[in-house]
């Protein structure tokens, strides 16, 4: 019994150590270096700057744009002179909140 568990033991770690060897790179090699290990270079700025990050996919999918998208957008969506008036304020706004939680 103790043979055969050590020959198993033997095995699997002949295979594990053959697979680690050719197993694809991942994807995320190199990320442990980044700043904010989530987050490209670009993401980092666009986030400092307070630009889109392309987060609003989820709600743009689902037929709810964003300020910038709904500015963008006015004429297609027709909206009155208010209500682009009302996205610029509301564009405005997330823009002062966060652009200074972006900065160091």
């Amino acid at each position: 019994m103790l043979r055969a568990t050590l020959a198993l033991l033997a095995f699997l770690a002949a295979v594990g150590s053959a697979y680690a060897q050719h197993a694809p790179a991942s994807p995320y090699a190199g990320w442990e270096h980044r700043t904010v290990k989530a987050l490209s270079d670009q993401q980092i700025a666009d986030l400092c700057a307070g630009r889109d990050m392309g987060l609003a996919l989820p709600a743009e999918l689902n037929g709810y744009p964003g300020p910038v998208h709904a500015r963008e957008l006015g004429d297609q969506l027709r909206l009155t002179k208010d209500q682009r008036t009302r996205v610029q304020e509301l564009h405005a706004a997330m823009q002062a909140e966060a652009i200074p939680l972006g900065e160091p």
